[in-house]
């Protein structure tokens, strides 16, 4: 009788996910031919294919790593790569290098010229007080007049002054009497007190009368020298008065323009110092000379020297340059703005400057080591700083970091990065990058003179 092989009742699985063990799966029990209950086995296990035990997360975190470092690598280093190929092969499509147009850097000059701005401010400038207190009788002289020293300005009629000054000559008259007067009893007590001494050792005179007789000497003398002070007193008292009634007229104290004037004919003229609200009678400027008050930058001021020569010029003069020296420095830069300030004179005898105009003072000023020049359109600033970019001896461009000094405008001073016998790109454009080949097709120089270096940095010192 043929026997049946028993098959498993539940086919073998595999976790997809994570693959383990499986117990082996028992063959159901059959009763074969002979009646007993013998399981049958076809020569082979039961047992699952068992696959590695994997982390998943480790696998994915892993993967997002990998992608992200293939998306910079491809969005970093193949795209320049890129772009330096394409640009390459546009110019060996359009027929060769890149043509360019190159510059070579200059040395600066050694003078260059800076200006800076100022504020004029009169040679003198005063306020008239009144030292006679009275009321103003007259004044002669009003603002914008033009006055010489020891004119007539005003007049101060003082009342009081007058009569203190009669009683103070009147004094002085009486301090002479009295004066004449001990003069008269010293002489009296000279001729007493000889007359009893022609008489010492006789029974006609004490020596007590020979000491009274020298004292009154003796006081007779102190008199004299008191009225002498007395008289010197008066006389100071009178001078000052006399000096004070002189102050009634009131002059200019040097050649000038009358900028202000406080009164009026018979406002009360108040010539008390201590007063809180004492004005002065007059304001005279002298304008003959002028000062320019210039903050000169911290860079600039060790070149500044007492002397040297200052071309000044007013926007409200145009053409005009006015000739000044200057006069000074504080030596000594301002902690907030890092300037120095320096004093210059100029002449305007002609009157054509008015003290307070907004000027330009133009010095030229002499360096040790002027640097090197480049046109402004060739510097090339990105992520990497400021550059330029410089043709190697095989026709390849190569950016060269560089720092900048002063900027003039059109040109630049470059202080650190070129030695001078470089070619720059003059204009560089979108088609030159690192490395690519070039066709110089023009080469010109860089403008040796800078143009003059506007600055406004005292401006905001001038502050």
């Amino acid at each position: 009788m043929e026997t049946t092989e028993a098959k498993p009742s539940h086919p073998r699985t595999r976790d997809p996910v994570r693959s383990v063990p499986r117990a082996p799966a028992a063959a159901p029990a059959h009763e074969n031919g002979n009646g007993n209950g013998a399981a049958s086995h076809d020569g082979h296990d039961d047992w699952g294919h068992i696959a590695p035990v994997r982390n998943g997360k480790v696998i994915f975190v892993s993967v997002l790593v990998f992608l992200a470092l293939a998306a910079l690598f491809a969005t970093g280093f193949i795209p320049r790569v890129r772009n330096t190929a394409q640009l390459n092969a546009e110019a060996q499509a359009a027929g060769g290098p890149v043509p360019v147009s190159v510059v070579q850097p200059k040395v600066a000059p050694n003078v260059i010229e800076i200006a800076l701005p100022g504020t004029l401010r009169p040679w003198q400038e005063v306020s008239i007080y009144a030292r006679s207190t009275g009321y103003l009788s007259k004044w002669y002289a009003d603002i914008s007049s033009q006055v010489k020293k020891g004119q007539l300005l005003a007049e101060v009629d003082s009342p009081e002054i007058d009569q203190q000054l009669q009683q103070a000559r009147a004094a002085v008259l009486q301090t002479k009497a009295a004066q004449a007067q001990a003069a008269s009893l010293l002489q009296m007590a000279q001729i007493t007190n000889r007359r009893y001494q022609s008489l010492k050792g006789t029974s006609g005179v004490t020596q007590q009368d020979l000491d009274q007789k020298a004292a009154d000497l003796s006081a007779a003398d102190a008199g004299v020298e008191a009225a002498k002070a007395n008289v010197a007193a008066a006389d100071a008292n009178v001078r000052r008065l006399t000096e004070l009634q002189g102050y009634q007229k009131v002059t200019a104290p040097f050649d000038g323009v009358v900028t202000g004037r406080s009164f009026d004919t018979g406002a009360l003229i108040n010539a008390d110092p201590t007063s809180a609200d004492i004005k002065p009678m007059y304001k005279i400027a002298e304008n003959d000379v002028l000062r320019v008050f210039v903050n000169v930058p911290q860079t600039n001021s060790l070149s500044i020297k007492k002397g040297m020569d200052v071309k000044v010029t007013a926007r409200e003069r145009p053409g005009v340059v006015f000739n000044g020296k200057v006069m000074g420095t504080t030596n000594y830069l301002d902690p907030a703005s890092r300037s120095l300030l320096t004093e210059i004179k100029v002449p305007n005898t002609d009157g054509a400057l008015l003290p307070g105009m907004f000027v330009q003072a133009s010095f030229s000023l002499m360096r040790d080591k002027p640097p090197l020049i480049i046109p402004s359109p060739s510097l090339i600033v990105n992520a990497e700083g400021t550059q330029v970019a410089v043709v190697k001896s095989d026709n390849t461009i190569h950016f060269q970091k560089i720092k900048l000094g002063e900027d003039y405008g059109n040109t630049l001073e470059v202080t650190e990065g070129l030695n001078g016998d470089e070619q720059i790109i003059a204009t560089p454009g979108e088609k030159i990058s690192e490395g690519v080949a070039v066709n110089v097709i023009q080469s010109q120089t860089a403008q040796q003179k800078p143009s003059p270096q506007k600055t406004d940095k005292v401006a905001e010192a001038g502050k």
